[in-house]
């Protein structure tokens, strides 16, 4: 994609704690820098670490007058996979839209997913692998920033990593800083491209689909007490447990301490995790006795790949 277009929209979707929304800033300000007018921000409720969120760019040469979200991004960064089957990421997206996504999978297995048009482009990076990798933690972004501004030219390498720095030096130790740096390397080295060959399934048509506003639940209102069993927020996890039931002596810790009473027993026995309502949070390891850890917390991601 060439830095020619006069006028570039983008959206970002990411978890809560994946630097979504800073991901966004530091491509505005790096963009800033190179003389263009640009916007940029985020789209949240008062959910959690791990709950879906969206953030936005614009780009111009010139003044930017509109301020509602982007309809029909140019551009779509998704920072997890697994909001590739729990959101539609292609909603909008135009015959050109390019796609940077962070996965393992290889982009045209990604372009068979989410492309709707034969001309919309893919690009995939293993952003979470190199994130953990370089920092020890699950958080893309600058991996992603790398492999984004590789795939559309937006900025220089340079400037971004100039602003990559600016960004995160007060908020981070000089070695983490160091990390992110070489994953925004690792991402504009590593990231691979795909175009789409064939439109996605009809499948995936019926996620476009809008409904009228009587069929809107009306907001902000909770009609029926006792639902929380009905909202299944396991799908804002990024880390998972998982039990070592030989290590287990049932202190039942785990169960006292979780916020999602997300813990199963029986018979006075930890048996496993209710994964539909766990987010994640890593309280039932945390505190699980030192001498025993018979918790663990793993990427989300790995288990995915391990189950698709």
């Amino acid at each position: 994609m060439s830095n020619n277009k006069q006028f570039v929209e983008i959206r970002w979707h990411g978890r809560g704690g994946q630097g979504v929304v800073t991901g966004a800033t530091t491509l505005a300000q790096a963009v800033l820098e190179e003389g263009k007018h640009v916007q940029a921000f985020p789209e949240f409720g008062p959910e959690r670490s791990g709950a879906p969120i969206k953030a936005y760019n614009r780009i111009s040469d010139a003044p930017i007058t509109i301020h509602s979200e982007p309809r029909s991004p140019d551009i779509v960064v998704v920072m997890d996979p697994t909001l590739l089957w729990v959101e539609d990421v292609a909603e909008g997206a135009k015959r050109d839209t390019v796609f940077v996504i962070n996965s393992a999978q290889t982009p045209d297995i990604l372009a068979a997913q989410v492309c709707s048009e034969r001309g919309q482009t893919v690009f995939a990076v293993d952003a979470s692998r190199i994130a953990l990798e370089e920092t020890g933690k699950n958080v893309p972004n600058t991996a992603l920033l790398g492999a984004l501004t590789r795939a559309t030219d937006l900025v220089g390498p340079t400037n971004l990593l100039k602003h990559v720095r600016l960004e995160l030096e007060k908020k981070v130790s000089p070695e983490h800083l160091d990390g992110n740096l070489r994953a925004v390397r690792r991402g504009w080295c590593e990231v691979r491209e795909a175009e789409a060959s064939a439109p996605r399934g009809a499948q995936h048509s019926l996620l476009a689909a809008k409904p009228g506003w009587k069929d809107i639940p009306i907001g902000a209102v909770v009609s029926q007490a006792g639902n929380a069993r009905d909202y299944r927020t396991g799908a804002w996890r990024t880390m998972r447990p998982v039990l070592d039931s030989s290590k287990c002596n049932d202190c039942l810790l785990c169960w006292l301490f979780c916020p999602d009473s997300a813990v199963l027993v029986e018979h006075g026995r930890m048996v496993g995790f209710d994964l539909e309502h766990c987010k994640g949070c890593g309280v039932c390891a945390e505190v699980c006795p030192p001498k025993i850890k018979a918790i663990t917390m793993v990427p989300e991601i790995r288990e995915v790949e391990m189950h698709s």
